[in-house]
């Protein structure tokens, strides 16, 4: 190890952010903290097109999300830790996937994004100005959009 109290992995900044999300949202999933202070929940397909049209005065972000991927734990950790930042300048939504498989294809519909999970998508004036999946979830190439 060099000397480092860290194996060498941790050493990239980047990648100890997100291995620290993952621990985050593991822990506060166990902890019973409330996620609903930081987003606002999709349950039902009837909400997605005031989210666009609310897109026309502030940017909004889908973050779309699957209990059953671990990759989507670490892609919402780094959302999360980044979430102060992300709502001075966009409203935040969530959509779990699997109970809420409507509201999740209506989203891949009207926006013309291919379905994926983990799935971040950025809607700014009705359009897509950014959207990544799986480990392309970085809160700070988001945040450069603004």
């Amino acid at each position: 190890m060099n000397g480092s109290c860290c194996p060498k992995t941790f050493r990239d900044q980047h990648l100890k952010d997100k291995y620290m999300g993952l621990f985050n949202s593991v822990k506060n999933m166990f902890s019973g903290s409330d996620t609903s202070e930081i987003w606002e929940m999709i349950s039902d397909s009837s909400q997605v097109e005031p989210i666009i049209e609310a897109s026309k005065e502030k940017p909004q972000l889908i973050y779309k999300h699957s209990h059953r991927c671990s990759v989507c734990f670490v892609a919402r950790g780094e959302l999360e830790q980044s979430a102060e930042d992300i709502k001075e300048h966009a409203d935040m939504y969530f959509v779990n996937v699997v109970r809420n498989r409507d509201a999740s294809n209506k989203i891949a519909s009207e926006l013309d994004v291919r379905h994926e999970s983990p799935q971040a998508i950025l809607i700014n004036k009705g359009e897509v100005v950014w959207h990544g999946s799986h480990g392309s979830i970085n809160a700070g190439a988001m945040l450069e959009y603004f």
